[in-house]
C-alpha cells in the first residue's frame, strides 16, 4: 500500500464491495418483510406466500443491486489498469473518490425512487470511469 494511487483504488473496491453486500442483505430484508417468495422452498421454511413475482419493493432493490454489479464491475478492470498505468495520487484519489461517492448516491437515489439525481449520480460515476478508461487508453497506444 505504498503506492497512493493503489491505495485510493483499493479503499474505493472495498467500499463497493461492501456496497454490494449490503445491497444483497437489503434484497433479502425487504423480501422478509414483504412476506413473498418466489421459491417455494423460501416461502415454506417461513411460512411465507409463495408468489410467481417478488413484491415491487424487492424488485427495485434488485435493480439498484444489477445496476450498480453493472458499474463496478467497468471500474475494478478500468481503475486496475488506470493504477498500473502510474496514475498520480490526485488522478486517482479524484476518479476513485467521485465513482465512489456517485455510486454510493446512486444507490440511495434508487432505493428512494428519486429523479433526476439517479441519473445525474450515474452519468458522474460513468463520467469517472469513462476518464480513466481515456488516459489506459492513451497509456497503451
Amino acid at each position: 500500500m505504498e503506492n497512493p494511487a493503489f491505495q485510493a483504488y483499493a479503499l474505493t473496491s472495498a467500499v463497493l464491495a461492501v456496497q454490494l453486500i449490503l445491497l444483497a442483505f437489503w434484497t433479502g430484508a425487504t423480501r422478509a418483510k414483504s412476506k413473498r417468495y418466489t421459491n417455494p422452498e423460501d416461502a415454506g421454511v417461513v411460512k411465507g406466500e409463495q408468489a410467481e413475482q417478488d413484491h415491487p419493493d424487492v424488485l427495485r432493490v434488485q435493480r439498484a443491486h444489477r445496476n450498480a454489479l453493472e458499474n463496478v464491475v467497468p471500474f475494478l478492470a478500468v481503475g486496475a489498469l488506470y493504477v498500473a498505468t502510474g496514475a498520480s495520487k490526485t488522478g486517482a484519489q479524484v476518479y476513485c473518490y467521485t465513482f465512489l461517492a456517485a455510486r454510493l448516491l446512486h444507490s440511495v437515489f434508487y432505493l428512494a425512487g428519486k429523479q433526476p439525481f439517479r441519473t445525474i449520480a450515474f452519468g458522474i460515476g460513468a463520467a469517472a470511469v469513462l476518464g480513466m478508461a481515456f488516459h489506459v487508453i492513451r497509456a497503451a497506444i
